[in-house]
């Protein structure tokens, strides 16, 4: 069931295989810079800074809120053959991380990488409606999956509502996607958050919205 619905919110929204980067392979979407450029990552060399990661993750809260509420979460596990940790392991990592349940659904898909390698691609969805999510710990997650955190985390994070159908996709701590089906849908977040839109994808999503927003 809940890969019919995901699916069926894909081929809405016009990325059917959910391919990444999510803004550039979905027609209507927002790319957010949730990482304040003019906060530095670091204090010295390898001290982390708490102001950064504090001011990502109230970005990041904040668009969660003006999005949700969402039904279904759902992570993708990647795995090459010479991967070693346990998928069991991840898995309960990932639980014992974002303070969620074990998955209501899995499925598992074979592939190949970009190289042609095999690939397998497993997906692990939770029924929102039926377990609510504690949206603090997944957000700060996946914020520090690339610095020092848990890597799988990191591009790997979908939230959907599929009755709206909008996919949100935060990658890691310097930012997320937010796609739908309808410009009307997305265009409060683009009068009202503009200063947090990435400045380098600006021309695409001033094309995206044009003549809707005047």
């Amino acid at each position: 069931m809940l890969l019919e619905r995901t699916f069926h919110t894909l081929c809405r929204i016009e990325n059917e295989r959910l391919q990444l980067p999510i803004f550039y392979e979905s027609p209507i979407a927002l790319r957010f810079e949730i990482g304040d450029p003019e906060i530095p990552v670091f204090l010295h060399e390898i001290q982390q800074n708490p102001l950064y990661f504090r001011s990502a993750l109230w970005r990041a809260s904040f668009l969660y809120e003006k999005t949700a509420p969402f039904d279904t979460l759902l992570w993708v596990l990647y795995r090459s053959p010479d991967t070693k940790t346990e998928i069991d392991e991840l898995l309960s990592r990932f639980c014992r991380l974002t303070l969620t349940p074990p998955p209501a659904e899995v499925y598992q898909q074979e592939t190949t990488d970009a190289d042609g390698e095999p690939l397998t691609r497993i997906f692990f969805f939770w029924d929102l409606t039926q377990t609510p999510l504690k949206p603090g710990p997944l957000l700060d997650g996946i914020l520090a999956s690339e610095l020092g955190g848990f890597r799988e985390l990191s591009s790997a994070v979908f939230l959907f509502d599929t009755k709206r159908h909008i996919l949100f996709h935060p990658y890691d701590d310097r930012g997320l996607d937010i796609v739908a089906e309808k410009k009307e849908i997305l265009l409060p977040l683009y009068r009202d958050c503009r200063n947090w839109l990435l400045d380098y994808d600006w021309e695409r999503m001033q094309k995206i919205f044009e003549g809707i927003c005047d």
